[in-house]
C-alpha cells in the first residue's frame, strides 16, 4: 500500500502521533546528530544521511538497569524494568541501520532465549524508514548485500520525491500510520521517480563482495602476520565497534549493598583489553593483534556460520570516524592478498 505525504504536513503529522507515541529520530546533541526521544518535531535534523550513533540505543540502551533490588522486613524485593510503557515510533531510519536491527533480533529475539529487555522494547516499536538518495562516499551497504532502498526491518518507508514523501506500509503497523488523514493518494509518476531516485543511487554504491571468498581466506588467516600489520595502527578506542549499529557486546555490573541496589547492562568492546580477563588472570586476547582479528573474524565469518549473515550493514561510521583511518573496506581487500 503506498500514499504520499506532503513535506509541509510531515510536522503536523508527527505532533499528533506524540499524543500516542514516544518518538525517536535524528535530532542534535552536544554538537553531533543522534537518535534520542524527541518532545517536539522541531528538535528532528532532516539532512543527516548517517547519524554519528546508530539508532541500537533506543533498543540496547548504552546503559541499562535490569532491575532493582531492596531488602526489607519481608526479604528481598526485585523490581524489574522489562516493561514498555508506551508505544514507540522511530522516525527517519536509514536502510542500513535497519539491516543492523534485524541481525540483533536474531541474537536478542529469539523464541529459545529471548532477552526480554530488548524484545519488549522491539515488540512495541513502529520503525519508519527513509531511502538514500545520494549516499556518502563511505558508505558501501551494497557491498555487503544491502541497499539504499532496502525496505525489509521497516513498517512503513519513505521516499524522498522533493516536495513530497512516497510512503508504502510493509506491515501492520505500517498501515495503521498511512491511514492517517495526512497522507493522500500517490500517482504512477511517482512511484516512477521513486525508481528512478533508487537507480541514480545505485550508480554511486560497490558491487557486493564474494563473502564466501572473503570467509574462506579468513578461516586461513588465524595465525597470519597480516593481522600484525592491521593492528600496528590500532589505538584500541573502540569507536569502530561502540558506534557500529550492528555491535552489541555488553558488560553486567551490580551495583550497591546488600540492602539495595541495581543491576546494570553497559556497552563493552571487544576491541578492550580487558574484556576477555578472566578471573584467573589469563586473557585468551592479550594484544590488538588478536582484537582486531576479532572484529574481521567475527563480521565476516563468524556471523556467517552462527546466523547465516554479515555483521558489517556497510553504514561507514567505522570509516569515518577511526581516528587513525583504519578502513574496514580496504582491510577485507587485502584479506585475499593476504593468503
Amino acid at each position: 500500500m503506498r500514499k504520499k505525504i506532503d513535506k509541509a504536513q510531515i510536522n503536523t503529522l508527527l505532533a499528533a502521533l506524540l499524543k500516542d507515541y514516544e518518538l525517536y529520530a535524528p535530532a542534535r546533541e552536544a554538537g553531533y546528530v543522534t537518535f534520542r526521544q524527541i518532545r517536539s518535531p522541531e528538535e528532528i535534523v532532516w539532512d543527516c544521511l548517517v547519524t554519528r550513533e546508530p539508532p541500537k540505543d533506543v533498543f540496547l540502551p548504552q546503559t541499562e538497569v535490569l532491575f532493582s533490588y531492596t531488602r526489607g522486613p519481608n526479604g528481598l524485593e526485585l523490581v524489574s524494568n522489562e516493561k514498555v510503557q508506551r508505544e514507540r515510533l522511530v522516525w527517519g531510519m536509514r536502510p542500513c541501520d535497519a539491516q543492523a536491527l534485524l541481525v540483533q533480533d536474531v541474537v536478542f529475539d529469539t523464541s529459545k532465549d529471548c532477552d526480554v529487555y530488548f524484545a519488549n522494547k522491539r515488540a512495541m516499536t513502529t520503525v519508519v524508514g527513509i531511502g538514500c538518495n545520494q549516499p556518502l562516499s563511505t558508505c558501501f551497504c551494497t557491498a555487503v548485500g544491502g541497499g539504499p532502498f532496502r525496505k525489509d526491518g521497516f513498517d512503513l518507508f519513505l521516499t524522498d520525491l522533493g516536495e513530497a514523501y512516497l510512503a508504502e506500509a510493509l506491515t501492520e503497523k505500517g498501515e495503521r500510520l498511512l491511514a492517517s488523514p495526512f497522507f493522500h493518494a500517490s500517482s504512477k509518476a511517482d512511484e516512477k521517480a521513486a525508481r528512478a531516485l533508487e537507480k541514480a543511487a545505485l550508480a554511486h554504491l560497490p558491487e557486493a563482495m564474494d563473502v564466501k571468498t572473503i570467509q574462506q581466506h579468513l578461516d586461513q588467516l588465524i595465525t597470519s602476520p597480516f593481522w600484525d600489520e592491521v593492528q600496528a595502527s590500532c589505538i584500541g578506542c573502540g569507536v569502530c565497534t561502540l558506534l557500529c549499529p550492528v555491535c552489541h557486546c555488553f558488560d553486567i555490573v551490580d551495583e550497591g549493598t546488600a540492602a539495595c541496589g541495581q543491576r546494570v547492562r553497559n556497552w563493552d568492546t571487544c576491541q578492550y583489553c580487558v574484556y576477555t580477563l578472566e578471573a584467573s588472570g589469563h586473557n585468551p586476547r592479550p594484544s590488538g593483534r588478536e582484537r582486531v582479528r576479532q572484529r574481521l573474524m567475527h563480521k565476516f565469518d563468524y556471523y556467517l556460520v552462527t546466523q547465516g549473515k554479515l555483521g558489517c550493514v556497510g553504514c561507514g561510521r567505522c570509516v569515518q570516524l577511526c581516528p587513525v583511518n583504519l578502513d574496514i573496506r580496504q582491510i577485507v581487500n587485502e584479506i585475499g592478498a593476504a593468503t
